[in-house]
């Protein structure tokens, strides 16, 4: 069966989106989806940025899930 869906209001520093989705995860990531492109590091990528100073962020989905949990 489908999800029901809600409409969120979905805030950033790309500004105010309203976004109809199943979950609040959803809403941000359809947003996020728009505004960021991700691809899997390559070595030439690894060696320029780390030697710029980028840190390598470990992302958990633990945290993820605290955040943007949706309100019971």
């Amino acid at each position: 069966s489908r999800m029901k869906e809600r409409i969120y209001v979905v805030g950033g520093p790309t500004g105010i989106h309203l976004v109809n989705a199943p979950s609040k995860q959803t809403a941000v990531a359809y947003v996020a989806n728009s505004k960021y492109n991700a691809h899997v590091a390559s070595q030439s990528d690894l060696v320029e940025l780390l030697c710029k100073g980028v840190q390598v962020e470990q992302a958990r989905s633990t945290n993820l899930e605290l955040e943007l949990g949706d309100e019971k």
